[in-house]
């Protein structure tokens, strides 16, 4: 055998390694990419569990007590008919609430969690219980709690969607 010969071998050899190398690096990449595409799933399935959580805790604070749900009710309708302390209660319920929305707002821009979950539990339920007077005043007196592009958000369902 003869060097030329050796050396065809040689190249043939390695072009054999380079083919195998890209082969495996593609099935790697694949893979990676299959896990990455599994964890965005897992991901957006905690924060649809987080947002439902947040609205269910609220819910839970109206629905179990009397009291608080008629502190609710009357600040919805008319949050002049609240004494200090009740008042300082329907905030807090509000702040909750608007909380829980932000939290699915910013998920959905942020980390592009469902537009159909932002829509159905979000901005339908924003204009239901924001829109009332109670609401108003609520967002009114407390909207600057709130980063400035939720604001705007929350002021442009308010305002151009029929309530």
């Amino acid at each position: 055998m003869n060097w030329e010969a050796i050396g065809a071998i040689s190249e043939m050899i390695g072009a054999l390694a380079v083919v195998i190398s890209l082969v495996y690096l593609a099935f790697q990449i694949r893979q990676n990419t299959k896990q990455l595409e599994q964890s965005q799933r897992t991901s957006t399935a905690a924060s649809v569990g987080a947002s439902a959580t947040s609205y269910r805790e609220n819910r839970q604070y109206i629905y179990t007590s009397a009291e608080v749900a008629d502190i609710q009710l009357r600040g919805l309708a008319d949050p002049d008919s609240l004494n200090e302390v009740e008042r300082y209660r329907f905030r807090l319920l509000m702040s909750n609430f608007a909380d829980a929305n932000y939290d699915m707002y910013a998920q959905t821009v942020i980390t592009g969690f469902s537009p159909a979950t932002w829509e159905t539990q979000g901005r339908k339920v924003i204009r239901r219980v924001l829109g009332t007077p109670g609401g108003l005043w609520f967002w009114r007196n407390h909207c600057e709690e709130y980063p400035e592009e939720f604001r705007v958000e929350m002021d442009r369902i308010l305002k151009s969607e029929s309530i």
